[in-house]
C-alpha cells in the first residue's frame, strides 16, 4: 500500500514538473496580460460605443496611468468633404465645381449606393458613404488667406454643409489642395469612464487614474443631459466630461485573456488551456494565466466577475517547497502560506477579493482563466 502511495505521489510530482518545464516562458516574467487599444473613427454616443467595444473587443478603454494614454494612437479621423451625388444622382459633383478627376478614391471606392464622400486623414484617400452617417468636417472660406476651420462635431453631410454655410463658408472641396489642410487635430475620443449617481466609474475594471483638462463639478443636479461621460483629447490625452449623447470616435481595449466557463480541476484546467486551439488562429498557444498584484489584478478581475463559479483557477501551484506560476512569472504575493495544507496547494481568484490569490484544493471544480502567449 505504501509503495502504491509513493508511486502515485511521484507521478503527480513528475506531472507538475512537466507542466512547468513545458511552459515556453522564462523565469522573471512580469504580467502576462497583453492589451491593445483599437481606435474606432466612426463617431457614436458613449453607450453605443460601449456596446460596440463589448461586442467586438473587450470594452471601452480603461487607463491606469499616463503611459496608457501615450500608447493610444488617436490622431486619425474621417472628415466630410463637399463631394456628393445629391444634386445629380448619377454623377459626383463638388461644391466649387473643380474637375472631379483630381479626386483620389480609395481602392474599390465609391460604391454604387454611396451619395456622399469623406476623406481619411491618415491616407488622404476619399471614401464614398451614405449621407446620414455622422463625421467631423472642415469648413472653407474663399478669402485671401484661404481660411479653413476644423469642426470636431459629428454631423450628417447636410448638417455639416449647413453649418459651414451659416458661418459664411462651405464644406472643403478644393482638390488637390484639400489634402494640405488634413493635419493632426485635437478632438474628443470616448473612453470607459462615466458617472453613475455622482460617482465616477469605469465601464470595466477599477482605476483611480484621472487626468482632467478641467475638473468637472461635483455639485450639480444629475440628469440625462449632464456631462456624465468622459472623453480624452486625441492629442494630449487629457480627460473632459461630455454629454453621453454626444457622438465622438472612441477607443476600445482588447486583451489576450480567455475565460473558460467549464468546471474543471486545476490540473484539468492547465491541460485544457495548453490544448486549446483558437478558431481564428491555430498558431496561437495558451496557458493558465498568472497574476500580478495591483493594476494587473484589477484589470483581470473584470473578466473573473463574468465567471459562472465564485472562484476561478489561475496558474499558481505549490511545488517542491515553494509557490510557482506555471508561466514562470515573478511571485509578488507575500501573503501566501509557507507551508500550505496538503489539499490547498493551487491558486484561484475569488470575486470577493481584488488584492490576493486564494489557496484551494486542486481537485475542486472551477471555471478557469487562460491567456494567449
Amino acid at each position: 500500500m505504501m509503495t502504491v502511495m509513493k508511486n502515485s505521489l511521484l507521478g503527480l510530482v513528475r506531472f507538475l514538473l512537466c507542466l512547468l518545464l513545458s511552459s515556453s516562458t522564462v523565469s522573471g516574467l512580469g504580467s502576462v496580460v497583453s492589451k491593445s487599444y483599437p481606435h474606432i473613427r466612426n463617431p457614436k454616443t458613449w453607450h453605443a460605443a460601449q456596446e460596440y467595444c463589448r461586442s467586438k473587443h473587450t470594452d471601452l478603454a480603461i487607463l491606469y496611468q499616463r503611459s496608457d494614454g501615450e500608447r493610444m494612437s488617436l490622431h486619425k479621423y474621417y472628415a466630410w468633404i463637399g463631394l456628393s451625388k445629391l444634386k445629380t444622382p448619377t454623377e459626383w459633383t463638388l461644391a466649387t465645381s473643380p474637375p472631379t478627376s483630381l479626386i483620389e478614391w480609395a481602392s474599390n471606392e465609391p460604391d454604387s449606393g454611396d451619395s456622399c464622400a469623406l476623406i481619411s486623414h491618415s491616407s488622404n484617400k476619399v471614401y464614398g458613404t451614405n449621407c446620414e452617417g455622422q463625421n467631423f468636417f472642415h469648413c472653407y472660406k474663399n478669402e485671401p488667406d484661404s481660411r479653413t476651420t476644423f469642426v470636431p462635431l459629428a454631423m450628417t453631410w447636410q448638417e455639416a454643409q449647413k453649418h459651414c454655410e451659416n458661418n459664411r463658408g462651405e464644406l472643403i472641396s478644393q482638390f488637390p489642395i484639400v489634402t494640405n489642410y488634413l493635419k493632426s487635430e485635437d478632438f474628443p475620443v470616448w473612453i470607459g469612464l462615466h458617472r453613475e449617481g455622482g460617482t465616477w466609474k469605469w465601464s470595466s475594471g477599477s482605476s483611480a487614474y484621472r487626468s482632467w483638462s478641467s475638473p468637472p463639478s461635483d455639485n450639480h443636479h444629475y440628469n440625462d443631459v449632464d456631462d456624465d461621460c468622459v472623453s480624452i483629447s486625441s492629442l494630449n490625452k487629457k480627460m473632459a466630461a461630455k454629454k453621453c449623447t454626444d457622438q465622438f470616435p472612441f477607443v476600445c481595449v482588447s486583451d489576450n485573456l480567455l475565460l473558460v466557463k467549464e468546471k474543471k480541476s486545476w490540473e484539468e484546467a492547465v491541460e485544457h488551456c495548453r490544448a486549446y486551439t483558437s478558431p481564428t488562429n491555430s498558431q496561437h498557444r495558451y496557458d493558465l494565466a498568472s497574476v500580478q498584484p495591483g493594476d494587473d489584478q484589477n484589470y483581470i478581475m473584470t473578466t473573473v466577475m463574468k465567471a459562472d463559479t465564485q472562484e476561478v483557477w489561475v496558474g499558481l501551484r505549490f511545488l517542491a517547497g515553494r509557490w510557482l506560476w506555471v508561466t514562470g512569472a515573478d511571485m509578488l504575493y507575500a501573503d501566501l502560506p509557507e507551508c500550505p495544507l496538503e489539499g490547498n496547494r493551487c491558486g484561484a481568484l475569488t470575486k470577493t477579493s481584488t488584492t490576493s490569490v486564494k489557496t484551494r484544493d486542486c481537485t475542486e471544480k472551477k471555471n478557469f482563466l487562460c491567456y494567449r502567449k
